[in-house]
């Protein structure tokens, strides 16, 4: 297995069956990082190959391979009549029915994939794709995503979980609050404007962190992400992620927004968190497996750092002997809090309406019925991500 696989290269579609992608000379990426460092606009280099794809007069098998809620169906079909949805009741009938199919809607096994021999499309159900079986990383079919989908509600649970460090309401609020006390606040509160925030990876969640965190807070953003892209106007300094060590002792809020990759796997170790301002918060909303849990647990009981927010732990949930459950003490000004933010989606209406991310979700269809090109466009590489926990 190749050692330079990283998240560029999968989303590039290394070695795509059929797809061809002209990609820029070495020079290009190279001018985009010293565009973004010097405060200018970086060339935006095709990550993604675009499918062309013909309507025809038959109807288009969907395999749906995702618990949905028959309200959640019928507005699929709504959205592109010219599907038919297969809808298994078990595993054994989602095998037999993958011969047929000629798109996967959710997280189809091995077994479904090698079923399914007429398979054109595979639309993952979320946005990460590291738990994608590796039958699925070799088949030539594309592969899309739900990137940016649930960037929204996640970008709030940053700051819901940062705003309980800064004020107290960790520490405090939420403890005396259940004791029915009332009582002087423990810790320092803090103030997010003009601190610095330091985003790793300006994907979907990034993008949206970031804006928040300038345009609500008036703070100002650095980060450090793989993908060439142009720097959005409201982050101040854009690099590759070679400039981490550099950005980490300047800000005041890390946030970890990065995909799970074999690059980024205990990216977040005790040389981060030795680094960080004492009085530094460390955010976690993309996946476990980037931080070294035992270093951060030391980082909060030595005191190397104020506080981190977890919407993420390796393994999920967290065994209730794990070290992170001890740390902070009681009287540490680091507050540790732990909750996995569940966005809307099926089965989680918000009072009862209708998911934000199901409204989006028929659009690729749509595009598919009306002979469009597929957005978001994903195509399988030579190689798979490595499993979680890894």
């Amino acid at each position: 297995m190749p050692e330079d696989f990283s998240r560029r290269g999968f989303l590039t579609g290394l070695a795509a069956g059929g797809a061809t992608l002209a990609l820029a000379p070495s020079g290009a990426a190279a001018a985009s990082s010293e565009a973004s460092a010097s405060g200018g606009e970086a060339v935006v280099q095709p990550v993604h190959p675009w499918i062309e794809l013909r309507p025809g007069a038959d109807p288009i098998r969907v395999l749906v391979a995702a618990r949905l809620a028959p309200a959640e169906l019928d507005q699929i079909r709504q959205a592109a009549p010219g599907i038919e949805l297969m809808v298994p009741n078990d595993l054994a009938e989602r095998h037999a029915a993958a011969a047929a199919a000629e798109v996967i809607l959710g997280e189809p096994d091995a077994d479904t994939i090698r079923a399914a021999r007429n398979l054109r499309w595979v639309q993952h159900w979320a946005a990460g794709v590291e738990r994608l079986p590796r039958e699925l990383m070799e088949h030539p079919c594309v592969l899309t995503n739900m990137q940016r989908v649930f960037s929204p509600v996640i970008a709030e649970s940053v700051f819901g979980l940062l705003l309980s460090l800064t004020r107290g309401l960790a520490a405090d609020a939420v403890p005396n609050f259940s004791r029915r006390r009332w009582a002087a606040a423990s810790v320092p509160l803090d103030d997010l404007y003009q601190k610095t925030m330091g985003c790793v990876g300006l994907g979907g969640i990034g993008t949206e962190v970031s804006r928040r965190a300038h345009h609500g807070f008036g703070m100002k953003v650095l980060a450090v992400d793989p993908k060439p892209m142009p720097r959005p106007e409201w982050v101040a300094e854009l690099h590759e992620p070679a400039w981490l060590p550099r950005m980490v002792p300047e800000v005041d809020v890390l946030v970890s927004c990065a995909p799970h990759t074999r690059e980024t796997v205990k990216m977040f170790d005790e040389g981060v968190f030795r680094a960080m301002k004492r009085t530094a918060c460390f955010i976690n909303v993309s996946r476990g497996g980037l931080v070294d849990q035992e270093a951060l647990g030391r980082a909060l009981k030595e005191g190397w750092i104020r506080g981190a927010g977890l919407d993420v732990t390796t393994p999920e949930p967290l065994p209730p002997e794990h070290a992170l459950w001890d740390c902070p003490k009681p009287g540490d000004h680091a507050s540790l809090l732990r909750g996995r933010a569940r966005p809307p989606g099926p089965h989680r209406p918000p009072g009862g309406g209708e998911p934000p991310a199901l409204r989006r979700r028929p659009a690729a269809a749509q595009r598919r019925r009306q002979g469009e090109g597929l957005l978001t466009v994903l195509t399988p590489a030579a190689q798979p991500p490595p499993p979680c926990g890894t």
